[in-house]
């Protein structure tokens, strides 16, 4: 008992410091986000410009609205597997993490056909003018942070069936739970752009 006392005690320094690096890579990441968005509004509607110009309007393929619940999927997933370690139901956080995996796996095996579309969309008919390839670039990018969350995940996994976690000691768990959380506003940001400015 004393020992585990001493462990909690001593964690709890790693524990902030973990926390604060990761609120500073969210923001990092944030600040990357916001920024292409913005970018990608002041070219959409022509802000800055004199004269404007006619550009085709951006559909978005419809395969992106499933691929938009598995996201909220894994997010809530994650949630329940921290409800559940925190009560130290390790069999129901095990498989909630699993769910939670293969939602990210199907999110990552969705999001090729939409990006697919939209590709061949843009180069489908040229001289007109679109946006369909950078919105494309900036799904893409997204995806690819999805890749990192999905390799995360996988550590999470592989920690579990170590007992590297319990009631005390799952900020990891959090700290997943919390960039997910972060992919899903991410999203829903970009989703939001591209039906606001199309």
């Amino acid at each position: 008992m004393l020992k585990k006392t001493l462990n909690s005690v001593s964690a709890q320094p790693d524990h902030y410091r973990s926390k604060w690096l990761f609120w500073a890579m969210l923001a990092t990441l944030g600040s990357f986000f916001v920024a292409t968005l913005l970018v990608y509004i002041i070219q959409r509607t022509q802000a800055f410009l004199p004269i404007r110009r006619v550009y085709e309007p951006l559909v978005l393929p419809t395969v992106f609205w499933p691929s938009t619940i598995l996201l909220i999927a894994t997010s809530l997933f994650l949630e329940r597997s921290i409800w559940f370690i925190r009560r130290e139901r390790v069999a129901r956080f095990r498989r909630n993490l699993w769910y939670a995996l293969f939602t990210a796996i199907a999110f990552c095996a969705v999001q090729p056909i939409g990006i697919y579309e939209l590709v061949a969309h843009h180069f489908s008919s040229f001289g007109v003018r679109k946006f369909y390839g950078l919105s494309s670039v900036l799904i893409i990018v997204h995806a690819l942070h999805v890749v990192g969350g999905l390799g995360y995940l996988g550590y999470l996994l592989v920690q579990t069936y170590r007992g590297k976690y319990d009631h005390e000691r799952h900020w990891a768990v959090s700290h997943c739970a919390g960039y997910w959380h972060f992919l899903d506003l991410v999203w829903f940001a970009m989703v939001f752009t591209f039906l606001y400015t199309r």
